[in-house]
């Protein structure tokens, strides 16, 4: 690795979910998701509507131009999609936030990548890949995603590669769903045996797509991530996203490699999809609040005198799907 990318992330400290563990105390734009593409070649059916499967991509040279107007950025989310679709642009992406200090985070199912291009992004400058892992088994993953079995063994080898690689931080997702809720004990051990050392859960919302439609009840939630919990080993760390506004009310405390990260979607992050539009993102329930090739400036976005209404809106209101669905009887928590 070059030694300016490597000091530059240890000079900055940058650490995986670095931003949603600090509360807002401010309204600026830390972080951008940029869907590279909506283009995959897995044919999932969990994938959040703003990632839309409209075809819509957008290259390097654009998000550049389109970063550079932004000075209060900590982190860059690559995302489609599968990213890496769009390998060269990531790649051009990360070596550019690389050189501001900004944090970069790949989003991919790990399928499209070999050792070469693991170097290629550690070089880069790249601070996170974050993959998915919801089955333990080939065929199980097969089954789901439509693909052939000898994939499954080529991605658990792209994650151990990864996992070597001390500089990038490897990170793991499970979603927490009525599928998954009686098997997080497996597939968290399955994890560990890979190396990994950073899983995040992600806490079941309602969506509107075909599949994984059922999200965990609530007894069955609290006693996985209790679970999950009273395993960790020592040198494991464990996030449980969008569970923050309802931890207390179920028992969870924050301790030592276990953290219950904010929401940030819409306070300090946005999303920027190919064909321009910034969205507000929050659990997959996309609200448009412009398209920055017709106008919109992301160093203005958070002026009271110029922000726009739907993002005011949720600044002030701060909607949340997944309280909703675990709490319909109580919006106080």
């Amino acid at each position: 690795m070059p030694c300016k990318a490597y000091l530059q992330r240890r000079l900055h400290n940058v650490t995986y979910k670095a931003l949603e563990l600090e509360q807002p105390d401010r309204f600026a734009l830390e972080g951008l998701e940029v869907g590279i593409t909506s283009n995959c070649n897995f044919r999932c059916d969990y994938c959040c509507a703003y990632q839309r499967n409209d075809g819509e991509a957008i290259h390097a040279k654009s998000v550049i131009r389109v970063l550079e107007e932004v000075p209060t950025l900590k982190r860059v989310r690559l995302s489609g999609g599968e990213v890496t679709l769009k390998y060269d642009d990531c790649l051009e992406v990360v070596r550019y936030c690389s050189s501001r200090g900004i944090h970069t985070q790949l989003n991919s199912n790990g399928s499209l990548l070999n050792p070469r291009r693991i170097a290629a992004l550690s070089d880069a400058g790249l601070t996170s890949i974050h993959m998915s892992f919801n089955f333990t088994n080939a065929e199980a993953f097969s089954a789901y995603y439509g693909i052939h079995p000898s994939v499954y063994k080529k991605i658990r080898e792209n994650i151990l590669r990864f996992a070597q690689d001390s500089a990038v931080d490897t990170v793991l997702e499970t979603l927490l769903f009525e599928e998954t809720q009686d098997k997080m004990r497996a597939i968290h051990e399955d994890v560990y045996s890979l190396g990994v050392r950073i899983h995040e859960i992600q806490n079941s919302i309602v969506m509107n797509h075909t599949g994984w439609r059922a999200i965990a009840a609530r007894d069955r939630l609290q006693q996985a991530v209790q679970e999950l919990i009273d395993m960790k080993q020592d040198d494991m760390t464990l996030y449980f996203t969008c569970m923050d506004r309802f931890m207390d009310k179920l028992g969870f405390k924050e301790a030592p490699g276990v953290y219950f990260p904010n929401c940030i979607e819409g306070k300090k992050q946005l999303h920027l999809h190919g064909n321009g539009d910034l969205l507000i993102s929050e659990l997959c329930y996309p609200v448009k609040i412009g398209n920055v090739y017709k106008g919109t400036s992301l160093a203005r976005l958070y002026e009271e005198d110029y922000m726009p209404a739907p993002l005011a809106d949720f600044l002030k209101k701060q909607p949340c799907p997944a309280l909703t669905a675990l709490f319909p009887e109580d919006q106080t928590v």
